[in-house]
């Protein structure tokens, strides 16, 4: 026996016990109890203030838990196995006998202090084994469950990441004024824009001179980027591979750079500009294209000051003008003097005798010695200067690798751009006469041919083949169109690389049998390959396949703009609910836009989806059917998509379909909590994309109302509210979330649910001052009544059965009228006919 003052912490048992452990007597720490041979219990109930929980039956017996008597702490207890006709698990009574004088007690006895013994007994309750077996859990229907994944995966209500940076103690006011200013901003002309940024400059002008100091701007400062700091904020964007990325090697100011430094050098002119290393030929393509008409750019690059060292520069974003203003540094190709090596010396041939004035002609000196964009005149430097703004604009200049021409001239003009796939032309002659040869007018074009490395490779495995048989035009590669000719039984197109160099092969290219010298004095052309070649209309439609037609408005048209957010569903087979009412006071022309937030000045934070556009103009008098215009499905321009119609007075609705695609990006958290030691870097980003996202998030109106806007003289609209905010899931009407305890069994782990939704806005190009643009939010009356009647376009695969099946309903329910005892259908008493679960 062992005295109670002795704390052992483990016990053997005594001969012929099988016990490991036991639970010792007051005093003792041991934790558990191992019963003797022939017991099966593992653990053990404890008389008030012993710690064990849990008990195991003898053997025989089925039961797993055991529930305690009076002042024990076991809270559930399982019976034995069911028996047939129980509807609901056997209840049971415990028994207990004592026993002072059996020293090793029985199978089922447990040794308590003072060497009593308690025998438990386990007797069912006949009243609890008597009751009625539970009814077997019935299977779902099938239709139930497929309910079910896509109330899971496609919830009523998604959630969009609408601020990116945190909020502070008075943050929201700032960016509503912020916003404020922006719509005021749209509301002038592009003079207002101009004068803001030419008073900005101005100013920085002045703070210089006082203290004697070129401008640098710390904002956006390449050197620093490049030779301190080493963070290359301003050459990379969030996402992207930069590990094997050749960077540049110095960066100075133009005033070290070029001898004589102009910013135009004989004016303007579409030959004036050379590629870089950026791969941003389609912004090159558009001021190629522009470059026919000085004007153009001279409107974008409003100040200059070159003693200073600042530029002032103005684009169109999302409807409004916006200034950009730099310093005067550019990247250049190789380093420093003082910072090169022996290898670059001798590779170049440079003697040691003037070695340094020889390296700093041949790497620092000129327009060559530029990494990126550069003019073909050694001392201009407009071009550099203007690439430089627009990379800062959107970021960085990885941000302007990749786009398409026509959005880069909507950004420069603030115009409307329409994709014109070559092959859908129904009139070649009639796109000829009344579009093409406009071409620096009212219009402005360029074109690209098709991606044929990535869909058709297997046709020629060999690049230099293919190269030779497209004659010498490169794919995935814009071209700027800088004049037609139409004469002497020839109708000819000119056409400029942005490389500058690199041209057409085929008929009428440089040196070919069709030039005779009145064709070189006819069309002023010299043989050179500078990038410039004429070639037929029909090559022209043959070879390239994608045509951006951009329309240039005048100081005779108006816009007005509306925005709101939009729930994309997985399946979009409607229109959207909310939709645009346009109010046309007078007949006139009108170009209708329809555009998605321009994400690439916010690129890596797109998220996981990309979108495309449609949408469809109908007057509100006539039948919905009777549609006027819809857009076109475009292949590669996916920012905006238009209609150009005559609208004669009255009020018109455009509806609004969005068609989402996911993506392998990553989510905008995901992103940003990758970067979050990047703080400057997320700080630009981010302030761009929640000024943005905050155009569809602005207090929007209430189910049922509408938010108007106006066009002023003055050129554009001020939204006052920008239509319907994007539910948050947070909310008690909120279908259940994807991954809820109930649905963790069927849930896919590796398809997270359907969350797509951004922000449209349309903007309506007219000749009437007072033309009105609204958002209209259908009430949930209205939009549970719509809900089951889809509106289709004419060519959509289930309108026809639509159709059929409304006919079907109408049949039926005159001939209830007919033979009912009330007469007259459902529908005339104002009813809506649903279909039945399961059915369509």
């Amino acid at each position: 026996m062992v005295p109670l003052e002795e704390t052992y912490q483990k016990y053997s048992p005594r001969e012929g016990e099988t016990h490991q452990k036991m639970t010792p007597r007051e005093g003792e720490i041991h934790q558990k109890y191992t019963p003797r041979e022939g017991n099966t219990h593992q653990q053990y109930v404890p008389r008030e203030g012993v710690t064990h929980q849990k008990i195991t039956p003898r053997e025989g017996d089925t039961h797993q838990q055991y529930t305690p008597r009076e002042g024990e702490t076991h809270q559930k207890y399982t019976p034995h196995s069911k028996t047939e006709g129980e509807s609901q698990p056997a209840s049971f009574n415990i028994q207990t006998r004592r026993s002072s004088h059996e020293p090793n007690p029985p199978n089922g006895g447990l040794v308590l202090g003072g060497g009593q013994t308690i025998k438990l007994m386990l007797v069912p309750d006949k009243a609890a084994t008597t009751a009625a077996a539970p009814a077997k859990k019935e299977k779902p229907h099938p239709q139930q469950k497929m309910k079910k994944f896509w109330t899971n995966f496609d919830p009523e209500y998604v959630g969009k990441v609408t601020r990116v940076l945190p909020e502070r103690i008075g943050e929201s006011d700032l960016t509503a004024k912020l916003l404020g200013e922006t719509a005021h901003r749209a509301l002038q002309s592009y003079e207002k824009a101009k004068e803001a940024c030419v008073r900005d400059v101005k100013r920085i002008i002045q703070e210089c001179r006082a203290a004697n100091q070129k401008y640098t701007d710390s904002h956006w400062d390449i050197e620093r980027d490049l030779k301190i700091t080493r963070v290359r904020d301003c050459l990379d964007g969030l996402v992207g591979d930069a590990d094997d990325k050749q960077y540049p090697a110095d960066a100075k100011r133009v005033t070290d750079i070029f001898e004589d430094p102009k910013f135009y050098v004989d004016g303007v002119s579409y030959d004036d500009m050379l590629q870089g290393s950026a791969g941003d030929c389609w912004f090159l393509a558009a001021i190629s294209a522009l470059g026919c008409n000085p004007e153009f750019i001279e409107r974008v690059c409003v100040i200059q000051d070159q003693a200073v060292g600042v530029y002032g520069f103005v684009f169109h974003r999302d409807g409004e003008w916006h200034q950009c203003i730099i310093d005067d540094k550019l990247y250049l190709r190789a380093p420093a003097y003082d910072e090169s090596g022996d290898v670059v010396l001798g590779q170049y041939g440079v003697r040691r005798a003037n070695q340094e004035d020889q390296y700093q002609e041949l790497f620092q000196r000129g327009s060559q010695s530029l990494y990126f964009a550069q003019c073909r005149d050694q001392n201009e430097t407009w071009v550099g200067l203007l690439e430089k703004a627009y990379a800062k604009a959107h970021g960085d200049y990885a941000s302007i690798s990749g786009g398409q021409t026509g959005e880069a001239i909507e950004d420069l003009t603030g115009g409307v751009t329409t994709e014109i796939y070559s092959t859908n032309i129904l009139d070649p002659e009639a796109f000829w006469r009344d579009e093409l040869s406009r071409i620096g007018k009212d219009f402005v074009f360029s074109c690209a041919a098709a991606r044929w490395r990535e869909w058709r490779p297997y046709l020629v495995a060999n690049e230099k083949i293919r190269e030779e048989r497209r004659s010498g035009i490169v794919s995935q590669h814009a071209y700027a169109v800088l004049a037609t000719y139409e004469g002497h039984g020839q109708r000819l197109v000119k056409i400029r690389n942005p490389w500058g160099r690199k041209e057409w092969t085929g008929a009428w290219s440089d040196g070919s049998k069709e030039w005779t010298a009145d064709w070189l004095q006819r069309l002023n052309h010299q043989f050179g390959d500078d990038g410039i070649f004429w070639m037929t209309y029909k090559d022209m439609l043959s070879k390239y396949k994608y045509i951006d037609r951009t329309r240039i408005f005048g100081p005779d048209w108006h816009v007005a703009q509306q925005f709101m957010s939009v729930q994309v569903p997985w399946s979009t087979l409607d229109y959207q609910q909310n939709h645009f009412s346009i109010d046309v006071p007078d007949d006139t022309d009108a170009v209708i836009v329809l555009s998605q937030l321009d994400d690439r000045y916010f690129k890596g934070l797109q998220g996981k989806y990309n979108f495309t556009l449609q949408f469809r103009v109908q007057k509100d008098s006539q039948d919905d059917e009777e549609y006027l215009a819809r857009s076109k499905m475009t292949y590669e321009l996916v920012r905006s998509v238009n209609v150009e119609i005559p609208l004669t007075k009255g009020t018109y609705s455009v509806l609004v379909k969005v068609e989402a695609t996911e993506t392998r990006r990553d989510d905008v958290e995901k992103v940003v909590r990758n970067n979050i030691h990047r703080r400057d870097k997320i700080t630009q980003i981010g302030k761009l994309y929640d000024l943005a996202h905050q155009k569809g998030q602005l207090p929007s109106s209430s189910p049922g109302s509408s938010i108007a806007s106006s066009v002023s003289g003055s050129g554009t609209s001020t939204p006052t509210s920008t239509g319907s905010q994007i539910r948050d899931q947070s909310r008690s009407d909120a279908s259940p979330a994807a991954g809820s305890k109930e649905d963790s069994e069927e849930k896919d782990p590796h398809r997270n649910p359907w969350n797509a939704s951004c922000v449209v806005g349309l903007r309506v190009y007219s000749k009437q001052a007072d033309l009105g643009l609204k958002v209209v939010v259908p009430s949930r009356e209205e939009i549970e009544e719509n809900k089951h009647m889809p509106t289709l376009d004419r060519d959509d695969v289930a309108k026809s059965a639509l159709d059929e099946a409304q006919a079907a309903v109408g049949k039926g329910d005159e001939e209830e009228g007919e033979d009912g005892e009330n007469g007259g259908s459902a529908a005339e008493d104002g009813e809506i006919q649903k279909p039945i679960e399961g059915q369509t």
